[in-house]
């Protein structure tokens, strides 16, 4: 048994160096050792949902990662999402209609599928279904709970006819006007509707249904209103980021990652930056403060990998707040601690931290250097900051978008985005455009608010990054993608290497800290 083990540690470590070659096929053949060896580790489990989105799959496929896949979507250790180019490949290119494949159908009631091949059908499934639902169950029961499912995670992001806003109508009319409501009734409602907005759905609705629409949003109103404040700001800018916040909580989600390598912080970072002077980090537990938590999955995961330390995570949204309480409480994790604040208003904080993250917000506020100052003001002596920044050469395309939304008039409402989705579709002559395809942002309406229609936002280029970190007095430690090298740390080799490169960082560039001396 333990030499098993110890042959499957081998197989995994293998497949992790395979990875960062690039080499995926064989990285993925290593580690299909190390999960028969040891199929109960749940971080191979976590390794292979990280590789396999690497694959674009084609039936007939090597059974043995058919069944990893299926066994990979149930295991609690795995984000989905990391799932979806592998089985909504495999699930296209097979001959037998979508409705009919298992697959599939779970990984639409698990997360977000970002995939146009698999949203015009379901689509089309879902017109067909409300067309219909006097006369029949146009689709199996199954199928249309998972699309009703998927329709609800995107929070009603998919195209909508005047002709079906209409039939939706008559739809809750005939439901309200019926003592016995066949169950298909509810879950056509279901897929254009949350069934939250129905009078006694609760008792009658499709089980799964009724708690992803209805008993899980009542927990985290219950929560967020519930959540203590700390400090107060009269920023116009906050305000405004708060608001759309409060209406579209991002990103919404429902299963993520759970385990992860532990460790110390400074055991971390030197796994990190091996050349970078760390002395003075405590090589214990540590105070960690998350600063712009949104729905909580960054804080979890930070909860999870320093599973000894405690935190601290804000954010201005209550709505939120209550997402990441409910999801914080569903897994178990016990060491953080919510507030709601904004970070600007924390001056009356006495307590220190030894980390601070604080990624995809500073470029949300009116002035980014003043709240990355405040930020730094919490820091406790060699303390360090993880911090994501929007690039400038890595978000053109939504500033090309900003430009379509601009001259079409699009407004942030839901039928504003649902057209802007439509025109930005249409444009696949625009190479720029046609990259939100490859988005998840661009499949749900959080997602789209949060991506083309904030009410807020500074992108930056490294020079000007390295300026702020001078204003800062900050010592650069390195993007989470170097390799601790000098080379590395050299910011003006990095602008050089993005300007030949300019989706390096198209995510935004997230990198760590530390006050000089």
């Amino acid at each position: 048994m333990e030499a098993d083990r110890a042959a499957a540690r081998e197989h995994a470590r293998v497949a992790a160096r395979r990875l960062a070659e690039s080499a995926h096929v064989a990285a993925m053949e290593s580690l299909m050792k190390a999960l028969e060896l040891a199929p109960d580790e749940a971080l191979y489990w976590a390794q292979f949902a990280d590789l396999a989105q690497y694959f674009k799959l084609r039936h007939p496929t090597d059974p043995r990662l058919a069944d990893l896949l299926r066994r990979a979507l149930e295991h609690p250790a795995v984000d989905p999402g990391s799932l979806v180019r592998p089985i909504t490949s495999l699930a296209l290119s097979r001959s037998t209609p979508l409705r009919d494949d298992a697959l599939l159908l779970r990984l639409l009631e698990e997360t977000v599928v970002r995939e146009p091949g698999v949203e015009e059908p379901l689509v089309a499934a879902r017109a067909s279904a409300l067309a219909r639902f006097k006369t029949e169950a146009a689709l199996p029961m199954r199928a249309l709970v998972a699309i009703a499912h998927q329709c609800f995670n995107t929070e009603y992001v998919f195209a909508e006819t005047p002709e079906e806003t209409e039939r939706v109508r008559e739809l809750e009319r005939a439901i309200a006007a019926t003592k016995d409501v066949p169950e298909h009734w509810y879950g056509t409602y279901a897929a254009y509707r949350p069934l939250s907005s129905l009078p006694n759905a609760e008792h009658a609705a499709p089980a799964s249904l009724v708690r992803r629409q209805i008993l899980e949003p009542r927990e985290e109103q219950r929560l967020g209103a519930a959540m203590p404040a700390l400090g107060a700001s009269s920023d116009a800018v906050s305000a405004s980021v708060r608001a759309q916040y409060e209406s579209n909580p991002y990103p919404r989600w429902i299963r993520m990652q759970s385990v992860f390598e532990t460790g110390t912080l400074a055991e971390i970072l030197r796994e990190l930056y091996p050349s970078a002077d760390l002395g003075g980090l405590p090589e214990g537990p540590v105070r960690i403060l998350v600063a712009g938590c949104g729905t909580g999955q960054n804080a979890i995961a930070t909860a999870l990998r320093f599973h000894a330390s405690r935190l601290l995570a804000i954010d201005l949204s209550r709505a939120s707040l209550g997402y990441a309480q409910r999801k914080t409480l569903e897994l178990g994790v016990a060491n953080i601690e919510y507030a709601q604040a904004d970070l600007l208003g924390l001056s009356g904080l006495t307590e220190r931290f030894d980390y601070i993250e604080c990624s995809g917000v500073l470029h949300h506020l009116a002035d980014p250097l003043g709240g990355w100052r405040a930020l730094a003001s919490l820091l406790a002596p060699g303390g360090v900051m993880r911090v994501g920044l929007y690039s400038e050469a890595g978000r053109r395309h939504v500033a090309r978008a900003r430009e379509l939304i601009a001259e079409r008039g699009f407004q942030p409402t839901a039928d504003g985005i649902r057209a802007c989705r439509a025109a930005i579709r249409a444009r696949g002559d625009d190479p720029l455009l046609a990259r939100f395809a490859r988005s998840e942002d661009f499949y749900s309406m959080s997602g789209c608010r949060d991506l083309l229609f904030h009410v807020q936002e500074h992108r930056y280029t490294l020079p000007q990054i390295s300026a702020m970190l001078e204003a800062l007095g900050f010592a650069f430690l390195g993007f989470e993608l170097a390799d601790g090298s000098a080379r590395a740390l050299d910011l003006g080799h990095w602008h050089r290497h993005e300007q030949s490169h300019p989706d390096t960082f198209s995510r935004m560039y997230e990198f760590w800290v530390r006050a000089r001396g």
